[in-house]
């Protein structure tokens, strides 16, 4: 989501053209603006360790609070937050 806010904000072109190339609806590019004014904090994303407890199961959460389980796959993990 944010990268694709960055995108269009690089690229010159109106929200509208923007989004009729990505495929996306305008409404949505509005709203993604809008919230990527909020502070999330860096990156948006939380940093967590845990505790002498080997890695079980990673879960992706976006601010928008969808939640994606990705098992373990750290390839995953690593797509599913560039998408963010």
């Amino acid at each position: 989501m944010l990268s694709l806010v960055e995108q269009w904000r690089t690229s010159g072109q109106t929200q509208k053209a923007f989004c009729q190339f990505q495929g996306i609806r305008p409404g949505t590019l509005a709203y993604w603006v809008r919230i990527s004014k909020e502070d999330h904090g860096p990156s948006g994303f939380v940093e967590v360790f845990p505790k002498n407890n080997p890695i079980q199961k990673i879960e992706v959460i976006y601010p928008n609070g969808v939640k994606v389980n990705a098992g373990t796959d750290l390839a995953l993990v690593s797509r599913l937050i560039h998408l963010y």
